[in-house]
């Protein structure tokens, strides 16, 4: 009996195409043919209908005064819903013209007109069920991009046309009322002003210009993006929004025949931004970009955020004190409103941002010449310390508490750093000596009704370390400093030696760039897991763990990963995720790891100044720096207005193809899948999903350095495997710590060639023991037709090469294995159209019973089994599926598909001595393009993808023929991967489909 399945589209994250603000909260987003409704001032979706059949909606029109109705198109599809029934059930008609829809808009009398892109203007019946009027210009070129512009008596069409130029013509008189000529390359995107005097427009030259339509002049050119841009906006104060292929949002102020960039948004990932609304009576607009997400950017006067910012020269300060407290050397943060600063001659000020004012607090002639100061972000307190070893503990509330701590040797020099921490109700202070042997003094302090020492320690110094950042382990009494040359240094308090030695040291834990920061991450068991950030740009999590018998301490590497932003200056997780912020150029940033977007920015002339930033969440932080003999305070806090803030409506994924999806063994989570994936941004993420289709973002990977092409999670799910091009080949592993999910680059396959130009296209991984360890026997396969054969020890961290053969000059795209006890036996698909099988048993078993010393790719390479014609072009897909039916000799079945479009079954059957290919049957047209994946649904069900976007399932037969049991389409283009599971969907199969966005269907067996 044939099953038959049942396919519901839970969720899609990929393009957002189209975005419409309608009513005062709701916001429409097209992403692929569903229409998604959203009250954006609540963050909250309402509801998700689909519209068209397989069209995207690449348009909505919005509601204009007196009309109910709003017209949505995509391709050659045209629709309409009635604005009152959104939220409710309606019947919705998809009408198909016989040309592509470029622009839709309501004339005068509120009626409908599309243009298409031969430049015809189809004018709607006020029923909306029929075109009742077609005109025409006379010229036919085709379109890239329209604007509809309607007054009481005419309806003004602006055409942007392939060759660069811009026709401006009239319905009525049906002719060319303006020509205009300036652009370098196709026009993509235009819009008339509110008006309809001036239009603008973007072209495949990157640049905007704003016409004159009385004069056919071009009144100005705005040049900034760096990349084509795809949609405009103009407001009616001369303000324009554009976005692009740079995944930028830019603002643009149009003023004195001059077109300047006034602000510029980053919010999303990868590549492009292509669709665009705008709420202007609420100054909000909307983006929604490649990666899926749909953000919320505020572009009033008054921002979402209250910003104080104040710039104060050193010269109004000597001014404003009464005494002579001369120049200012260094501040730092005290309390949630005062800055401490120190000076040449000694003083101690204190400015008061709430109520702008100025106070000498005190004063030694210790600290003039020299002094370093630091404070506690959340505490009135600060540290000073002069040349003298010394340390003062201000409290700027009441400077009288102030205490002085002397040095714990007589001979220690100058203090060069003061690191301040706390923990309960305790501050401590970590002190570096100038002379460089001086041990580390670090002290306690008491705060009850003032300031007391508790106690003090020295600490062993570790030699050619100079001290940058530390933490305090929160529930122990370890000590973590890292160093401005990449070292970490652990230390237990409780130790009994004095000085106390380090526990542990250990030198280039991420490079030799300077450690910023290190913060306490999670605690288990003994053991600590520290954040590291790096001035390299780089952050990683590390697992101490201190011997209560040796008190010695070993540190694992859990995490590693890069920003692509710049230098890293420091890092805390809030209750949305991990922030870090840090110098890119001559600006200072702030970022949302977790989230992956931008929370601010400032152009403050770069890293090399004075400056302090403390953080307590997204929209409360301050940031201080020194510019041009002047200091600059910047404090934000939230205004309390939720509908204005700059938000995230929408989570997404990659901004690029997806090319791989795996769902682990393992997940952090027992109502979600963990799933990577990798694209052609080179990242590979790692997410939830949950059976309601929702995605969690956990983190983004950046270690490769080109597009991702296979990723594959080992038996147990403890590593995870990934390959790209540049022959690049790592192994990672993979550390689950409560929801988080962590991965560490273990090693990479060694690279030959000083200039690699070859892609890794695939490879297969099988767990085995080695010496007693657990090892993986990996073979990799490369697009010139090589293949190597290697074996992975994580614990020793290395990968060694085993073998090297050769198909024959072609492309190998596809790598299977089907293994036993006894037996190895690796199948690949070339772009020859042949499955060719290799029997590696001995090559294997050589491998494990050779010393580890031994030179292992000196075992030579075994010539083909068999090979065998199946497809007439490339295989793009391959699976092995179980026989069944093999009772007498063992046996297996290869599902491949192919450029071919066929879909074709091969039998490998086990003579006396080896493995026997026949080909068993061929649907020659199983898919109307290429045959991009396979995965098995059941043991007799085979799931399908292709780039003609049809999901099929097949079912195998007794016979080795296949039969179509169910055919659906996705809105996934370019549909490249899928992967299946069915631990989470109660009952069904979750399917996961990749390309040009992620979707994530429920497949349920009836």
């Amino acid at each position: 009996m044939t099953a038959t399945f049942e396919f519901k589209a839970i969720q899609f994250y990929g393009p957002v195409t189209s975005l419409a603000f309608v009513r005062s909260n709701i916001l429409l987003a097209g992403r692929g043919s569903n229409l998604s409704i959203y009250d954006w001032k609540l963050g909250e979706v309402l509801k998700e209908v689909k519209l068209f059949r397989r069209s995207k909606i690449q348009g909505i029109a919005e509601v204009v005064l007196g009309q109910s109705t709003i017209m949505v198109w995509g391709a050659c599809s045209l629709g309409f819903i009635n604005k009152n029934e959104l939220l409710g059930e309606f019947n919705f008609s998809e009408y198909i013209l016989q040309d592509w829809i470029l622009a839709g808009d309501w004339d005068y009398h509120g009626n409908a007109c599309v243009v298409t892109a031969h430049n015809l203007l189809l004018h709607i019946s006020s029923d909306c069920k029929r075109v009742e009027k077609i005109s025409t210009c006379g010229v036919g070129c085709i379109l890239y991009s329209a604007s509809i512009f309607s007054n009481e008596d005419d309806v003004i069409v602006a055409a942007g046309t392939v060759f660069g130029s811009i026709e401006i013509w009239s319905s009525k008189s049906q002719a060319v009322v303006s020509h205009l000529k300036g652009h370098e390359g196709s026009i993509f995107n235009l819009k008339f002003s509110k008006n309809g005097r001036r239009v603008v427009s973007c072209s495949d030259d990157r640049s905007i210009r704003i016409w004159d339509l009385y004069s056919s002049q071009c009144l100005a050119v705005g040049w900034g993006h760096s990349a084509r841009i795809w949609q405009l906006i103009y407001l009616s104060n001369d303000t324009i929004i554009s976005t692009g292929e740079d995944s930028t949002t830019r603002a643009w102020r149009f003023h004195d025949r001059t077109l300047n960039c006034v602000q510029v948004w980053e919010g999303h990932s990868g590549r492009s931004i292509w669709s665009l609304a705008v709420a202007e009576d609420d100054n909000t607009i909307s983006t929604g970009g490649a990666d899926g997400r749909i953000r919320l950017w505020n572009i009033a006067n008054k921002p979402s955020i209250i910003e104080d910012r104040r710039t104060i020269n050193f010269d109004d300060v000597a001014r404003t004190i009464t005494i002579k407290c001369g120049n200012i050397k260094q501040y730092t943060a005290t309390r949630a409103t005062a800055y401490a600063f120190s000076t040449m001659i000694g003083y101690i000020v204190l400015f008061d941002t709430v109520e702008n004012s100025w106070k000498q607090i005190y004063y030694s002639p210790a600290l003039a010449g020299y002094s370093i100061m630091k404070g506690w972000d959340d505490k009135p307190f600060f540290c000073v310390g002069d040349r003298q070893g010394f340390i003062y503990i201000i409290d700027s509330d009441d400077p009288s508490r102030c205490i002085t701590i002397a040095p714990l040797s007589e001979i220690c020099g100058k203090v060069i750093e003061i690191i301040p921490l706390s923990k309960d109700n305790l501050l401590y202070v970590l002190v570096q000596y100038g002379d460089g042997e001086t041990p580390w003094s670090f002290f306690a302090l008491k705060v009850d009704n003032g300031l007391s020492l508790e106690y003090s320690v020295a600490l062993a110094a570790q030699p050619t370390f100079l001290i940058a950042s530390a933490c305090v382990h929160p529930n122990s009494d370890l000590i973590v400093v890292g160093s401005r040359f990449g070292a970490l240094a652990v230390y237990s308090i409780t130790a009994t030696h004095a000085p106390i030695p380090a526990s542990g040291c250990w030198r280039r834990v991420i490079s030799e760039d300077c450690i910023t920061s290190v913060t306490a991450n999670y605690i288990d068991d003994g053991s600590i897991d520290i954040l590291v950030t790096s001035r390299n740009g780089s952050y990683s999590v590390c697992n101490i763990v201190l011997s209560s018998e040796t008190e010695t301490a070993t540190l694992d590497h859990l995490h590693l990963n890069r920003l692509a932003k710049g230098s890293i200056e420091g890092a805390t997780y809030l209750q949305d995720g991990l922030v870090v912020w840090g110098f890119r150029n001559n600006y200072f940033f702030v970022w949302n790891e977790t989230l992956q977007y931008e929370i601010m920015s400032e152009i403050c002339g770069g890293p090399h100044r004075q400056w302090h930033f403390r953080i307590s969440s997204p929209t409360e932080f301050s940031f201080v720096y020194t510019k041009a003999s002047s200091i600059s305070i910047v404090n934000v806090c939230d205004s309390g207005d939720p509908s204005a803030a700059n938000s995230i409506l929408q989570e997404g994924s990659h901004g690029r193809e997806i090319r791989a999806i795996s769902v682990a063994p393992l997940t952090n989570d027992r109502n979600a899948l963990l799933v990577a994936t990798g694209a052609e941004d080179t990242c590979i993420r790692l997410c939830n999903v949950f059976s309601d289709g929702r995605l969690r973002n956990l983190s983004v990977v950046r270690k490769h350095v080109s597009g991702i092409q296979e990723l594959k999670w080992s038996t147990n799910g403890r590593y995870l495997f990934s390959s790209a091009a540049r022959e690049e080949f790592i192994s990672w592993k993979v550390t689950i710590r409560g929801k988080n999910v962590y991965l560490y680059p273990i090693c990479s396959a060694p690279i030959e060639r000083d200039l690699p130009d070859l892609r890794v296209m695939d490879f297969v991984v099988e767990d085995t023991m080695y010496n007693g360890a657990r090892c993986y026997f990996v073979v990799t396969v490369y697009s010139d037709s090589a293949i190597k054969v290697w074996l992975f020890n994580p614990s020793k961290a290395e990968i060694r090469l085993l073998s090297i053969g050769r198909y024959k000059t072609c492309c190998i795209f596809k790598a299977e294995c089907y293994s036993t006890d006894e037996s190895f036996h690796l199948l690949i698909g070339s772009s020859d159209g042949h499955i060719t099988s290799w029997d590696l048993s001995k090559l294997r078993q050589a491998a494990l019973c050779s010393p580890a010393c031994e030179t292992a790719w000196k075992i030579q390479f075994p010539d083909p089994e068999w090979s065998l014609a199946v497809h007439q072009s490339s295989i793009k897909s391959l699976i092995i599926v179980k026989d069944t039916d093999a009772l007498v000799h063992e046996s297996f079945i290869i599902v491949s598909g192919g450029d071919d479009n066929c879909i074709a079954i091969t039998k490998s059957t086990k003579s006396e001595s080896n493995f026997l290919p026949s080909k068993e049957y061929t649907v020659a047209d199983a898919h109307a393009s290429t045959v991009t994946s396979l995965a098995q649904l059941t043991d007799d069900m085979v799931l399908s993808a292709a780039v003609d976007q049809h999901i099929r399932v097949w079912q195998l037969l007794p016979d080795s023929k296949l039969s179509l049991v169910e055919d659906t389409y996705t809105t996934v283009s370019d549909t490249g991967c899928v992967s299946t599971d069915s631990r989470v969907d109660s009952g069904g199969t979750t399917l996961l489909i990749g390309g040009a966005g992620l979707a994530i269907w429920h497949v349920n067996s009836l």
